[in-house]
């Protein structure tokens, strides 16, 4: 893997996280060091990650009827306020779509963009959510690339980074699936660094913490990390407790270097 100075990541910075906590396990390494050196960042989350079945049954003890999910979506939100702010984000700079969890890809891939989709975990059809970005904006492909637009126009970034395209989780691939559409419909030319968070066998038990074989290509770029920049990464994803449930699997990702792939 090339290393990639932080110098060469250029502010303002966008990530996009698919669902809270995604902004920490792929890049609270480039946070940290982000605000250390004064270089503005921005947070896109897609979902507020509402639809967690495991977080319903372990964590609320609740049946899984609408009111539990959309509970969860409020703590969610609030967890990844929390976990920001101690890496040093205002909360001014993170932004909450709303969109369906676990239902996104579908709207992503219409090819009616003004489709109404419905969540089947919530029941809402729109973002609901008080903290919503654009509160009651509807579930359709238009709304979600009319988001993204804005927030390019907003921050103006020169470094996005996003999740890549083949990482197995549907949300993941929708959000990648707005940004670029949206990056399309703008003359931006940014920097954009993809993540992978869901993949067969990713990441490994044992071993170094390198990319799937087949993912290993010649793009790929590795942030070194302080032992203090990994230890504050780990504590800010455990302020999502409502993921406790999963943190063995996916606290893997938290390592002593963040990798990404060009483009």
């Amino acid at each position: 893997m090339t290393p990639i100075p932080f110098k060469d990541l250029r502010g303002p910075i966008l990530i996009v996280a698919p669902h809270p906590d995604d902004d920490v396990l792929s890049s609270g390494g480039v946070i940290q060091k982000a605000i250390r050196t004064g270089k503005p960042v921005h947070i896109v989350y897609l979902t507020n990650g509402d639809a967690n079945t495991g977080s319903i049954r372990n964590f609320l003890h609740a049946p899984s009827i609408p009111a539990p999910f959309r509970r969860l979506g409020r703590i969610r939100h609030l967890e990844a306020l929390k976990a920001e702010a101690f890496l040093g984000v205002s909360s001014k700079r993170l932004y909450f779509f709303g969109f369906p969890d676990a239902h996104s890809l579908p709207i992503a891939k219409s090819t009616n963009e003004n489709q109404v989709f419905r969540s089947p975990f919530t029941l809402w059809d729109r973002a609901r959510y008080s903290f919503s970005f654009n509160r009651n904006a509807p579930y359709t492909r238009k709304t979600a690339i009319s988001l993204f637009t804005e927030i390019l126009k907003k921050v103006k970034p020169k470094t996005i980074i996003v999740n890549r395209a083949d990482d197995t989780n549907p949300d993941h691939r929708a959000a990648r699936i707005f940004l670029m559409d949206a990056l399309r419909r703008t003359r931006m030319k940014p920097l954009i660094l993809s993540y992978l968070i869901h993949f067969p066998k990713w990441p490994s038990f044992k071993g170094p913490f390198v990319p799937p074989v087949r993912l290993n290509t010649r793009n790929v770029r590795a942030l070194s990390l302080s032992a203090l920049e990994q230890r504050k990464n780990l504590q800010a994803f455990r302020l999502h407790r409502s993921q406790f449930h999963a943190h063995d699997r996916i606290s893997r990702l938290i390592r002593q270097k963040e990798i990404f792939w060009l483009g």
